[in-house]
């Protein structure tokens, strides 16, 4: 009896562990994110959050949205998109999660930095690149325009920085306009068939300064 009972005490303890170790995990479904204006942005499905500075100026997803309409075949504009009516986020090409500008409004004779965090689903460039080429191909192609328009531009060499325990691709522009000089700094990682991109783009050492507090702050999984 009294081994009977050792037995049923050992299979009841044994319950919740086979029933943890059959218990799947429910991966994280792509998403906007939770933006915090003026203090953080977090994406779930990327693991990602970084603290944005509070002196700048951020839209939502749906300003963002509004800010870009949609256009014709004319080129004419259509009427913003309510991203509400989005059925399968994961499916769009690009989907665009936080956009901050230095100023509120664009100031005559100044160029208003920004940043801008996005994704693209590599599914509709037809095939699955790794966040190297990707920076790569976004570096030249961007060179590719700049110079068809005769504006003056210079690439440096591919970096791969260690933050928060990821390695990331990093591609910097150096673009020459008449009226100032700008830096784009474009820091990039992958999850499935996903690239999530980080966007900087500033014309001073102050404004270097300020995104690279907020690029030191990411923390990802």
């Amino acid at each position: 009896m009294k081994k009977l009972m050792v037995l049923i005490l050992i299979l009841a303890l044994m319950v919740p562990v086979l029933a943890g170790c059959n218990e799947k995990e429910t991966p994280v479904e792509f998403g906007w994110g939770t933006l915090d204006y003026g203090k953080s942005y977090t994406n779930e499905f990327f693991g990602f959050s970084i603290e944005l500075s509070p002196d700048m100026t951020y839209l939502s997803p749906q300003e963002i949205a509004n800010e870009n309409p949609p256009q014709d075949e004319e080129g004419n504009p259509l009427d913003p998109i309510d991203i509400s009516t989005i059925e399968d986020l994961g499916s769009e090409a690009v989907v665009q999660f936080v956009y901050g500008s230095m100023y509120p409004e664009d100031t005559e004779g100044v160029f208003n930095s920004y940043i801008n965090i996005f994704s693209e689903n590599m599914s509709n460039i037809g095939e699955t690149i790794n966040k190297e080429t990707y920076v790569n191909n976004y570096i030249d192609f961007s060179k590719y325009l700049y110079k068809n328009s005769m504006i003056g531009v210079e690439s440096y060499p591919l970096e791969k920085p260690w933050i928060s325990d990821r390695q990331f691709a990093k591609g910097t522009l150096k673009i020459d306009y008449d009226q100032y000089t700008v830096f784009q700094e474009m820091y990039a990682i992958t999850k499935n068939n996903y690239v999530l991109v980080i966007m900087c783009v500033y014309s001073n050492q102050a404004e270097k300064e300020i995104f690279d507090r907020m690029i030191d702050s990411i923390e990802i999984d």
